[in-house]
């Protein structure tokens, strides 16, 4: 039985594209650099000899047919006697890493989708074969009968209805295709086969008018139908197709990159037929992966889901000879933002490392700036930092600029100036350490240390009064304004970017790395420096410990008394790259390590940052405002780092967040990341790909 509703993304790596379904009693389909579902009825679903109405996966909501719209008569209405959604106690839903397949009458009927991940090398040293097979803009999935057991033969269907773009017939322009098109810009097809029909009319189940070869072409509707004899089984593909071919983005443009390997939409549903049977495998190899990881139901899920809804948001870009790598923000659709980036780097070192290297030398390009920051009442040279983004909506800003920061706030859409140069710094750090990249480690050495000098200075200016913290905040805020961090729709506990104890815990790791680097490159100077300076920091956190609550507050001024759980997330770092001495209880971290470990035992309670009422776990004690995508970058370093910390309630927690996901409150949205701890409804960042970050749980 199918308890669970809720839409998944299923995209072709680097398109900016999603076919989009799963939601009960909802449309979905075809979606091109959309910031939610599309609005099609989705007709999926078998109709046996015996039945009258075929028998649908309920991903359409009642429509009223276009006749009238030319013969000023309403047709009779049957879509009642025609057509009926399965109940949710009639079919199985099962979402694997890279399949998504549903099931009914006792599994007789089938269909899956596959979105198959794969390790992809940079496309510059691909061959051409190889750079069409990983970037071909298309979805492969299936449908099936089994009919052995049959007295008579069964349909099959897959359709769409879009009242507003009649879709065209795919054999006017290519005869070996059977299926329909939407202009050039999507569409679907199966190879031409005995038992392979199409419609296409006002209304595909109740058909009245018919051209010379069956079809209606000036309908909104269409649909494959298939014919399974009775004593038979059959399983026919399907190939799910994207295509633009002109420029893709204003402010820089560029092209996506699928437009040089492939002519058209036809030559891309044509290859993803071809190829089928090698994209099916690769798929089924993750699916058997992620179901031997070790990880129970609810994590095996929420890394499925959220891997779906990463590739819904990529974009491989063509700008001349160079390619550009595109990581959209879900709903808000803005361009690399690196907040995401920092996030997604785990799971991208692991499938396409390159992607990271293009995106950190973007950054260093174009959207890289050198500031003053205000001490007291005067402005004096800070250093560099970088944007939050590179633009929206298929936009790339000006050069220094993002579409996110404004001057003169305290809260949301102020500027992230400290936060923006950590994430370059440990992004870059963390790319060269994993990879070996030396080569582009050293061609970046000059940005390391300018990073490292602006660090220094965003504490004091003044050598002699740094006691390591992030606290000067740039004069891009504007006279009245201040920084913040990630978290800007959270409380002062974590929206704060000055004094903040998240913002600190991770500089500490940006000093760890720049230490490693600078190693690497024998600036022993530089690496001393890195080393005084993370020692600095970590003996003034200690300070800030709370002996008498066990707690760290998470601002220091202004008596705050906010717990969080990202206290511990700047760790995440030398954890992944195995930096064992910045890790060590008993070596020089040791004392602030101690006292993490009682922070973080203390707040993974109910009240504080489990919540009361769902058990889910959230960000700030004094907050419902919650991310999955920092709660699974967390659980990884708490369950490494402070394994004591992780009680049968913080265990337990996984089935909430997945619940959370499984249910319309977040799934009308794909995969959410902004959500209320205590109702599970999400309150922003939809549609959205940094719940990869769940990807570390497979390293654990």
């Amino acid at each position: 039985m199918n308890t669970d509703s809720y839409h998944s993304h299923h995209s072709p790596f680097g398109a900016f594209a999603s076919f989009t379904i799963g939601l009960t009693d909802s449309q979905g389909g075809f979606g091109q650099a959309l910031r939610g579902p599309a609005a099609q009825n989705v007709y999926i679903g078998y109709k046996q000899a015996d039945q009258k109405a075929w028998q649908l996966l309920p991903y359409f909501q009642p429509s009223r047919s276009q006749e009238a719209a030319f013969t000023g008569v309403e047709g009779e209405a049957t879509q009642a006697r025609t057509m009926q959604a399965l109940p949710a106690d009639a079919f199985t839903r099962e979402l694997g890493w890279c399949t998504d397949t549903w099931r009914a009458n006792a599994g007789c009927f089938g269909f899956s989708l596959l979105t198959p991940v794969d390790r992809i090398a940079d496309p510059t040293r691909l061959s051409k074969a190889r750079e069409r097979f990983h970037l071909a803009p298309i979805v492969c999935g299936w449908i099936e009968y089994d009919n052995r057991a049959g007295d008579g033969a069964v349909e099959l269907v897959f359709g769409l209805g879009e009242p507003e773009r009649p879709p065209r017939p795919l054999a006017d322009s290519h005869p070996g295709l059977a299926g329909f098109a939407t202009g050039t810009s999507y569409g679907y097809a199966t190879r031409p086969a005995k038992g392979v029909s199409l419609r296409q009319g006002f209304d595909i189940f109740a058909p009245k008018f018919f051209d010379y070869r069956g079809l209606h072409v000036i309908g909104s509707e269409s649909a494959l139908v298939f014919t399974v004899p009775a004593g038979r089984r059959r399983r026919f593909p399907l190939v799910l197709g994207f295509y633009q071919p002109d420029q893709a983005t204003t402010g820089m443009p560029t092209e996506y990159a699928f437009s040089r390997c492939f002519s058209g939409l036809e030559d891309a549903l044509d290859h993803g037929l071809n190829h089928f049977s090698e994209y099916e495998k690769i798929a089924l190899t993750r699916d058997r992966e992620l179901a031997r990881s070790g990880l129970d139901e609810h994590q095996r899920y929420l890394v499925a889901q959220s891997t779906h809804s990463y590739l819904g948001n990529t974009q491989l870009l063509r700008s001349g000879p160079e390619v550009v790598w595109v990581v959209n923000e879900g709903e808000y659709r803005m361009i690399n933002t690196f907040d995401l980036t920092v996030d997604h780097l785990f799971y991208e070192l692991a499938w396409h490392p390159w992607t990271v290297r293009n995106t950190l030398d973007l950054f260093v390009d174009r959207y890289a700036y050198t500031d003053r920051i205000k001490v007291g009442t005067r402005t004096v040279p800070g250093g560099l930092s970088f944007t939050h983004d590179m633009g929206v909506m298929n936009h790339f800003t000006p050069e220094g600029r993002s579409s996110y920061e404004c001057d003169h706030l305290h809260g949301c859409f102020s500027h992230m100036t400290m936060e923006q140069l950590l994430n370059w710094v440990l992004t870059a750090v963390t790319y060269a350490e994993k990879t070996g990249d030396k080569t582009w480690l050293r061609r970046r050495k000059d940005v390391l240390i300018a990073c490292a000098e602006s660090m220094r200075r965003r504490d004091n200016p003044d050598p002699r009064k740094r006691d390591g913290i992030l606290k000067q905040d740039s004069d891009r805020c504007g006279p009245d304004g201040s920084e913040i961090t990630t978290y800007d729709s959270l409380d002062v506990s974590l929206g704060q970017a000055r004094n903040n104890l998240y913002l600190a815990v991770k500089t500490l790791g940006a000093w760890i790395l720049l230490e490693r680097a600078f190693e690497r490159l024998g600036l022993s100077d530089e690496r001393t420096a890195a080393r005084s300076a993370s020692g600095l920091l970590a003996s003034t956190l200690t300070t800030k410990f709370e002996s008498d609550t066990g707690f760290f507050p998470a601002v220091f001024e202004s008596g705050n008394r906010s717990r969080i759980i990202p206290a511990v997330e700047g760790f995440v770092y030398p954890l992944y790259l195995g930096i064992t001495e910045a890790l060590d209880f008993k070596g020089r971290f040791g004392p602030l390590l101690q006292q993490l470990n009682a922070h973080i035992k203390g707040v993974l309670k109910p009240g504080l940052c489990l919540d009361a009422k769902s058990g889910g776990w959230k960000m700030s004690s004094t907050s419902t405002n919650t991310w999955f995508s920092k709660i699974a970058l967390s659980q990884y370093v708490v369950r490494q780092l402070f394994p004591e910390a992780m009680n049968a309630q913080a265990r337990a927690a996984d089935k909430v967040h997945a619940d959370w996901q499984r249910h319309p409150g977040c799934g009308s949205q794909a995969m959410c990341d902004q959500i209320l701890s205590d109702t599970g409804v999400t309150c922003g960042s939809r549609y959205y790909p940094r719940g990869v970050t769940s990807y570390l749980w497979l390293l654990e």
